[in-house]
């Protein structure tokens, strides 16, 4: 499989508790901000806001989980890496990985429906996005897996994958 999606932030000081770690719910934006920006990137600028706004279909999340493995600091950048799980008649499942300087701190799964706006139902995801897809990522399964690879072969929600100390 390909080399996953890269999208960076340097996480700030608003973005962190007392603890000096970022607030849980801001590591559900970062990892929003880093699907956004891989469906611009996959789609040449035609993503998330130009499917609801111009294409008059949306992909809302049926399914989220998240492993916390290590805490995001402040003042450092936050790498997060996303990529393809699988894509099914009219869903996508994709992983989102967190790392900090060599940390492995989150991983992330996240399953959308492709939905027709106008009649708020579930549609066929478009062959326009499943080749884009398919065209980036070699061997994408075309069925929903129950555990997430990363295109490296690890497993990020895995025992063996988080145990390394």
């Amino acid at each position: 499989m390909a080399a996953p999606f890269i999208w960076r932030h340097r996480v700030a000081f608003g973005d962190c508790d007392p603890a000096r770690i970022a607030y849980t719910g801001r590591l559900a934006d970062f990892a929003l901000d880093a699907l956004d920006a891989f469906w611009d990137d996959l789609l040449d600028g035609k993503g998330w806001y130009h499917m609801n706004v111009h294409q008059g279909f949306g992909m809302p999340f049926v399914h989220m989980e998240y492993d916390f493995t290590a805490p995001v600091r402040p003042g450092e950048i936050l790498e997060c890496r996303v990529w393809p799980e699988a894509v099914g008649k009219s869903s996508v499942a994709l992983i989102v990985e967190g790392w900090q300087t060599g940390r492995d701190c989150f991983a992330a799964r996240f399953v959308s429906v492709f939905a027709d706006l106008a009649h708020m139902r579930k549609m066929p995801v478009s062959a326009a996005i499943r080749g884009a897809l398919e065209a980036r990522f070699p061997g994408l399964s075309s069925n929903a897996a129950p555990m997430a690879r990363r295109p490296d072969g690890v497993r990020p929600f895995s025992i063996a994958a988080r145990d390394r100390g």
